[in-house]
C-alpha cells in the first residue's frame, strides 16, 4: 500500500500471525519497530499509515482508540471487531488503508 507500518516487534507475531504480518509489511514502503504507544500518536498525527500489534490488553489500546478515530483513523482487531478489549490490533490512518490491510491480513 506504500504506507509506513509500525509495530513493537515482528517477533511478537506467533504461529500463523507472522506470515500474515509479513505479507502486510512486504506491501508497505517502510517498517519501523519499537515505538509502543508512540506509534499510535504518529498514526493520529498523519506520519504513518499503519500500526499492527499482537496480544494487546484492553489497557494497552483503550485510551488510544478515540484519539485515532478523531483523527480520521480506524482501529479494530485483525478480524474487524471492536479493539476495546485488546487482542491482535490493526490501526490505520483512514478507512481505505484499513480495508486494504484487512484484506492482506485475512490471507
Amino acid at each position: 500500500s506504500g504506507e509506513t507500518i509500525m509495530t513493537t516487534s515482528p517477533f511478537l507475531f506467533a504461529g500463523d500471525l507472522l506470515p500474515r504480518y509479513q505479507a502486510l509489511e512486504a506491501r508497505c514502503k517502510m517498517a519501523r519497530y519499537g515505538y509502543d504507544c508512540y506509534a499510535y500518536a504518529m498514526l493520529a498525527a498523519g506520519h504513518v499509515g499503519l500500526v499492527v500489534e499482537s496480544g494487546l490488553k484492553s489497557y494497552d489500546i483503550a485510551a488510544l482508540i478515540p484519539l485515532i478515530e478523531q483523527a480520521g483513523g480506524v482501529v479494530t482487531t485483525w478480524t474487524g471487531e471492536n479493539a476495546i478489549h485488546g487482542g491482535n490490533i490493526l490501526a490505520a490512518a483512514n478507512p481505505q488503508i484499513h480495508q486494504e490491510a484487512m484484506a492482506i491480513l485475512a490471507g
